[in-house]
């Protein structure tokens, strides 16, 4: 017994052995990229998440383990974040109130959601600005590219738009998928 709990030891220290990196002066790291959505009203808020996408069920599977950098501006007008250069990253959820701030819960996408990848070559972007509209017991998105009103309100012409695409997301299973609109979100029961 003691000699196969000595063996097991000694597989597991040379399998860490062999699987140490090597020094990180040999690997190159991407830049961080400044990526602006547009908050089309500030009573959502907007969840962000990276992860992975898998092209060939194309879908976008969160990656819990990671986090993701960013904020609103002050005026809650934009999201404006940082990620590594070939990030994926998508809207995994958001909270919603009303007018006089009283929560009204928080949606998940059904069926697909926004997936954009951030870019190489170290440049800001922008994604597209979002709104929803409410249909008593979910919202739908609503995109629309407002890339001018960006620049204007970075006061910068140094940003470019980037294209995003409506993925599968693998968020939520319970979610009702016979919707005809396969970018609504609901609230999960």
């Amino acid at each position: 017994m003691f000699s196969r709990l000595y063996f097991l030891a000694f597989v597991l220290t040379l399998t860490s052995c062999a699987t140490t990196e090597p020094e990180s002066k040999n690997r190159i790291e991407s830049p961080d990229i400044v990526f602006i959505i547009g908050n089309g009203t500030s009573i959502y808020d907007i969840k962000l998440s990276l992860g992975d996408v898998d092209f060939e069920n194309e879908t976008f599977k969160d990656d819990w383990f990671s986090s993701l950098s960013y904020e609103y501006t002050k005026d809650r007008r934009y999201i404006v974040g940082t990620a590594k250069a070939g990030s994926y990253i998508a809207i995994t959820s958001t909270k919603a109130q009303d007018a006089s701030g009283t929560p009204l819960g928080t949606f998940t996408p059904c069926n697909k959601t926004l997936v954009f990848r951030l870019p190489y070559g170290g440049v800001n972007v922008y994604v597209t600005d979002v709104n929803y509209e409410w249909n008593n017991v979910s919202i739908s998105p609503i995109y629309s590219n407002q890339i001018e009103q960006a620049k204007k309100a970075f006061n910068t012409n140094n940003i470019i738009q980037t294209r995003y695409l409506q993925l599968n997301a693998d968020l939520y299973n319970d979610c009702e998928t016979l919707n005809p609109n396969p970018i609504i979100m609901t609230r999960p029961i």
